[in-house]
């Protein structure tokens, strides 16, 4: 009798149709899963990258420029406003009369004569003539009813003290950068320092002192005025803007208010803190020559407006070309997108879910293969038995025996192909019997 391979027997054959039955549907119908899934997953990144990218570019990067505008004007017009203060005390009558008056005075008294350093050993103590006592009260009045400055002087022509809020530590101021860039351009507004006799952080605003009738140079104010005004804008910026901070940066790169250290003492004006020495390319971006903008990156959203020149500045004063400060204000990308964090969050179980397909399919491949394998061995223990049974008779009946007697009772086909064929035997036994008893009849005969 030929031998079958496994999977030519009957065996095989059932097992393999019970395999191809159970796991072909669930791969295909888990494969179309699948794919449904990936596609939805593509197409909800796809939607949340642009969302993202529209969220931050039309939204947050839009709000960071309208706030950082809207701090640097704040900070223009406070400055403005100081300087007109301080043009509108040069221009008073009794300011006027008293540097012609000291400047009349100091010649008299030979001072115009003398080098610096002999003045000033004439004044170690005083530091003022007191030519004008309503000039000092009106200067102690500006500033009394001021909230922003610390003191101010004026001098005559001669750089000589006329008036005064405040003992200065010198009497002449002709020498000083301020005094000659003032007396030379009607104005000069200095950086940021730290003024030890007003004990304030402070910018000096010196405005010359003209002859409105004669046109004629009379001498220079100076005015220190504190800045913890910029601090205050720059706290009140950052209150509507969740997680973020403002800094307000000088032309040179140094801070002026940084609200995420509480605008520091140690880091304010301070040259080993200086931005533009930043590897940071967004900083970079903000000093450029753009006006204002905003840049995102990866970890924050920035924008930033530039202080305004001179065209706003000449309406008082000419020659004056502005601040040059950059007002800075950022929020991290992680804030700034947590009202589409949900978006996010159905990605994340989208995906989740895609990979748990791939589980599930895996766990009932291997369960049905098992089971495929199990059923198949009970359906064909419970099949070929009664087969390999039958096959036995055959070949016992082919060798001259119908003696057997075939007990099966699987109650279908294989029972009635059994009863079947133990009536063929029961047949061909009488037949045989016929046969023999035939044959010896002939022979006897």
């Amino acid at each position: 009798m030929k031998k079958r391979s496994y999977f030519q027997s009957l065996r095989g054959k059932i097992t393999n149709r019970i395999l191809f039955i159970g796991i072909v549907p669930i791969l295909v119908i888990g494969s179309i899963g699948w794919f449904s899934l990936d596609q939805l997953t593509t197409e909800v990144s796809s939607k949340l990258n642009v969302t993202q990218t529209d969220l931050l570019d039309r939204v947050v990067g839009a709000n960071l420029i309208t706030v950082s505008n809207r701090l640097a004007e704040q900070l223009d017009t406070f400055m403005l406003e100081r300087i007109s203060d301080v043009v509108t005390w040069v221009s008073a009558p009794i300011v006027v009369e008293a540097a012609k008056a000291a400047a009349a005075l100091h010649n008299r008294e030979g001072l115009t004569t003398l080098d610096i350093d002999a003045v000033e050993a004439k004044f170690i103590t005083r530091k003022s003539l007191n030519v004008s006592p309503k000039a000092n009260s009106y200067l102690k009045a500006q500033i009394g009813r001021s909230k922003h400055f610390g003191e101010a002087f004026f001098t005559d022509r001669n750089g000589f003290n006329v008036a005064l809020t405040n003992p200065t530590s010198d009497f002449v101021q002709r020498d000083e950068n301020w005094w000659k860039s003032a007396w030379e351009n009607g104005i000069s507004v200095g950086e940021v320092e730290y003024d030890e006799s007003a004990s304030i952080w402070s910018v000096d605003i010196s405005v010359r002192i003209d002859d409105a009738r004669t046109g004629r140079s009379l001498g220079v104010m100076k005015a220190v005025l504190g800045v913890s005004l910029i601090q205050q804008v720059a706290d009140s910026g950052v209150e509507g803007i969740e997680g973020g901070s403002v800094t307000v940066i000088n032309g040179d790169g140094q801070l002026l208010a940084e609200t995420s250290t509480r605008h520091a003492l140690d880091r304010i004006m301070n040259e080993s803190v200086n931005f533009r020495k930043s590897s940071d390319a967004a900083i970079k971006t903000a000093f450029g020559s753009q006006p204002s903008g905003y840049v995102i990156g990866e970890q924050k959203v920035m924008g930033f407006a530039h202080s305004a020149g001179a065209e706003l500045y000449k309406s008082v004063v000419d020659r004056f070309q502005g601040f040059n400060w950059v007002v800075v204000v950022q929020q991290s990308t992680e804030v700034a997108l947590a009202p589409i964090r949900g978006l996010a969050s159905i990605q994340s179980s989208l995906a989740t879910s895609k990979q748990n397909i791939v589980y599930v399919l895996g766990t009932i491949v291997i369960v049905v293969f098992i089971l495929a394998i199990v059923m198949a061995g009970i359906l064909s223990s419970r099949i070929i038995s009664p087969l390999l049974e039958l096959r036995e008779h055959a070949e016992a009946v082919s060798k001259g025996g119908t003696s057997h007697k075939i007990n099966i009772s699987s109650n279908d086909e294989i029972e009635d192909l059994a009863v079947a064929f133990q009536r063929l035997l029961t047949s061909l036994t009488i037949i045989v019997k016929r046969y023999k008893v035939l044959k010896s009849k002939v022979g006897s005969g």
